[in-house]
């Protein structure tokens, strides 16, 4: 799967929240349904029911030229599958050029372990990307 997705800047994330129930089911699965994930929770280590929603949300700026893409090396065995677009919310709608939050989602389709891995390239891709995001993911 490729993503390819303008995003740049320096704005901390408004809130870092890593949620999700906790309940015990009758088959004895503790780990949460949904995640809600930000650049704090990169290099992080993270549980979630089959089935279950990750949310990742990057600082981005559309304007710059830089783009997000997945790093998947073989997305066909991948556990993981992007459910929608990703959408961009502006820091300030109203200026041009505006820098943001984009957000990833994600479905955990499978039980096993994975990475979710994105990649920061500048506008020429054949550079080597400026920044990563990597989670260890374990889906039960």
């Amino acid at each position: 799967m490729f993503v390819s997705l303008a995003a740049c800047g320096s704005r901390a994330p408004a809130s870092t929240v890593s949620t999700g129930s906790t309940e015990t089911t009758a088959e004895g699965n503790t780990a949460p349904e949904s995640l809600v994930l930000t650049q704090d929770d990169n290099g992080g280590s993270f549980e979630i029911r089959a089935g279950g929603t990750i949310e990742l949300s990057l600082e981005a700026n559309p304007s710059t030229g830089y783009s997000w893409e997945m790093d998947d090396p073989d997305p066909e065995a991948s556990l993981r599958e992007q459910i929608k677009d990703p959408t961009f919310v502006p820091d300030d709608p109203s200026a041009v050029g505006s820098g943001g939050i984009i957000t990833f989602t994600f479905r955990a389709v499978d039980r096993g372990e994975m990475a979710i891995k994105l990649a920061y390239y500048p506008p020429d891709a054949a550079e080597a990307p400026t920044e990563t995001f990597q989670i260890d993911l374990t889906v039960r």
